[in-house]
């Protein structure tokens, strides 16, 4: 198998674990990405885009029925009235918590299946492909 082979099933196989395993009440799949990935200090909307891999025009309306819910607020930068900062509210919080219990049932359930000497490999292997996909995002969004 090579790297475009193992990268396209790992991502379907990540998704349908993700989308079978992570759910909110009335959130959309790409919501909780988002709600997942807000810092405590909030995130810009053009890096909120970037990250999860949209359009700003996408990022917008996604933040727009995360605000509908109650969950995140939208507010002008102090430094640049034209940047959106992108925050949770007291809701959204609970919500991510709630979101971070799941991802450690999913990532305990993993770590069940891997053999205990092979755990502490595994993660490097993982953290480094992770490291590898971070840099590929960083250094241009779009590499083909």
């Amino acid at each position: 198998m090579n790297y475009s082979e193992l990268l396209s099933s790992f991502l379907i196989d990540l998704q349908s674990l993700y989308r079978k395993n992570i759910s909110i009440s009335g959130a959309s799949f790409p919501q909780i990405l988002a709600l997942s990935i807000i810092p405590d200090d909030g995130i810009e909307m053009s890096a909120l885009s970037k990250k999860i891999g949209i359009d700003n025009s996408t990022a917008t309306r996604l933040v727009m029925g995360l605000e509908k819910k109650g969950w995140v607020n939208r507010r002008s930068a102090t430094y640049d009235k034209r940047v959106i900062q992108v925050t949770l509210t007291k809701d959204g919080d609970e919500i991510q918590i709630q979101l971070e219990r799941q991802f450690d049932s999913l990532g305990a359930a993993i770590e069940r299946e891997v053999d205990p000497l092979d755990r502490n490999e595994m993660i490097e292997y993982v953290s480094s492909l992770h490291w590898i996909l971070s840099k590929l995002i960083l250094k241009n969004d779009k590499i083909v």
